[in-house]
């Protein structure tokens, strides 16, 4: 029996192939050191044996106004995108022009964090307190607080605290009874009505930073009792949040681009790479 090498034979040729091309072309021609090797032609990067990387890559991420702005300051030019609906700013580096584009893996994220006074009255924000919890959340937050009763009179803190833990649910009760020669009827209404002395906490004035560096605003939250219980519960409520809301983004934008200088454009948006 004769043995058939010819496959053998056309592997070998196409192995013998593959190393001659790949020693023909050398370098392919990118930035970044690379070779072609005898393995279906992939493209391999020899960078991480470098002393050096082949460009800056990178991403520097912060919450602080003032550490970005030094960041990218330091870097001759920048485009910075500021979403002032996520109160965020992505600055890139090396994005190029549409005639000579850079890759775009040199960037700065800066994302405001809320401060603690400030997320505290967000998630008060149409939430029904138990009594003595709404004591205690103003208590908790006495140094940020004035209060203001049904009668427009100010309370301070302690007094707005100890008005709410007075409110009482009082029942009140109407019949009608009427009969004639051919018919009876009766109808009634039960009533509960929520008392604290004469008058009762009806506003709460919330100061606080909503972000670090930006300033300090005032917020007015409406108090509404809710009798549909024996006990009362009490629920707040923020009013013209979304216009305060805009505000603050304006100002972040405006704070942010006082603080960095010319060499970077300031845009409203986000931009990523496709």
């Amino acid at each position: 029996m004769t043995k058939d090498y010819t496959m053998f034979d056309a592997e070998a040729l196409d192995k013998l192939q593959d190393l001659t091309q790949a020693a023909t072309i050398g370098h392919p021609g990118t930035h970044v050191p690379t070779m072609l090797v005898p393995r279906g032609y992939d493209l391999v990067s020899l960078e991480k044996y470098m002393e050096n990387p082949g460009r800056f890559r990178g991403n520097f991420a912060t919450s602080s106004i003032e550490d970005y702005a030094d960041y990218v300051n330091h870097e001759s030019s920048s485009r910075v995108f500021v979403d002032i609906e996520k109160m965020k700013a992505k600055a890139f580096f090396d994005l190029g022009t549409h005639l000579d584009p850079g890759h775009g893996d040199h960037t700065a994220t800066l994302a405001l964090e809320k401060t603690a006074a400030y997320a505290a009255m967000l998630d008060a924000d149409g939430k029904a307190f138990a009594q003595k919890d709404l004591a205690h959340w103003v208590e908790d937050w006495h140094a940020n607080i004035e209060g203001e009763d049904s009668n427009g009179t100010s309370l301070s803190p302690m007094q707005l605290a100890a008005a709410v833990r007075r409110i009482e649910i009082k029942a009140s009760s109407e019949r009608t009874h009427e009969e004639g020669d051919w018919n009876s009827s009766r109808s009634g209404l039960d009533q509960l009505d929520a008392r604290s002395g004469d008058a009762t906490p009806a506003i709460i004035r919330f100061s606080c930073t909503p972000y670090e560096a930006l300033s300090q605003r005032t917020f007015t939250l409406r108090v509404s009792i809710l009798t549909d219980d024996t006990k009362p519960r009490l629920k707040l409520r923020v009013t013209g949040l979304s216009a305060d809301q805009e505000l603050i983004a304006q100002e972040f934008k405006h704070v942010l681009g006082q603080h960095l200088a010319d060499g970077a454009t300031l845009l409203l948006g986000t931009f990523a790479k496709s």
